[in-house]
């Protein structure tokens, strides 16, 4: 059976590459830009935003693109990826596989601590990294300032290194790319973005009435 973190990296897409061979150096701008985005995130009650994610399984040599949609509040979130569906009340993570007619259900803090928590897409940086300003880089027509984040504890991890890619201006979290050990790649590229954005009802419940026949599996403890 799948283990929850490559369930996650594959619905929602994040995961891996090789580090950086540039001199990287710690430096307070980085500490400084992402202080003001959180300061800003911090004015939302609740965020949706729309992104495509691009995954690159090296081993398997494996690509997909897929687009979708996530509702945040506080540690909520709704993660829509076409017939995937990612759902957390902030205790439970509900995760929809329609291929498999299957629903997972996991302690929110356990998945946290493995991959990367949607509730905190737009604030990773917050608790448990090294900042590594990088410079500038052009995305998409935008210039954008990239900042890596290392994980303390990295040995313990299932990725090294998150690229954090921010438009300085607008103070907003542009794409994200998270590096993991196992040959995967994933990155997020933020569409729209929205604060203070309309929650659907239910958003942070999982309805399985809605997926009729699907088999719920309980992982928790």
């Amino acid at each position: 059976m799948k283990t929850v973190l490559s369930r996650f990296a594959f619905v929602v897409a994040f995961v891996a590459l090789i580090l950086s061979t540039g001199k990287a150096q710690e430096d307070p701008r980085a500490d400084e830009l992402l202080a003001d985005v959180s300061e800003r995130m911090r004015q939302f009650d609740s965020v949706h935003a729309s992104y495509t994610s691009k995954m690159i399984d090296r081993q398997s040599d494996l690509e997909m693109d897929q687009a979708g949609e996530v509702w945040v509040s506080d540690d909520r979130y709704h993660l829509q990826l076409g017939d995937y569906v990612i759902v957390s009340d902030g205790e439970t993570v509900w995760t929809y596989e329609p291929e498999m007619g299957e629903c997972y259900i996991d302690d929110a803090e356990s998945i946290a601590e493995d991959g990367v928590d949607p509730a905190r897409m737009f604030t990773i940086w917050e608790e448990g990294f090294r900042k590594v300003w990088k410079g500038e880089s052009e995305v998409d027509g935008r210039a954008l300032v990239r900042i890596d984040l290392h994980p303390t504890g990295a040995d313990e991890r299932s990725f090294h290194t998150i690229q954090c890619f921010i438009d300085a201006d607008l103070l907003e979290v542009r794409k994200l790319v998270v590096k993991g050990r196992e040959g995967t790649d994933v990155e997020y590229r933020i569409g729209t973005f929205e604060g203070n954005a309309l929650i659907p009802e239910g958003a942070f419940t999982f309805d399985a009435a809605k997926y009729p026949g699907t088999t719920m599996i309980d992982n928790r403890l």
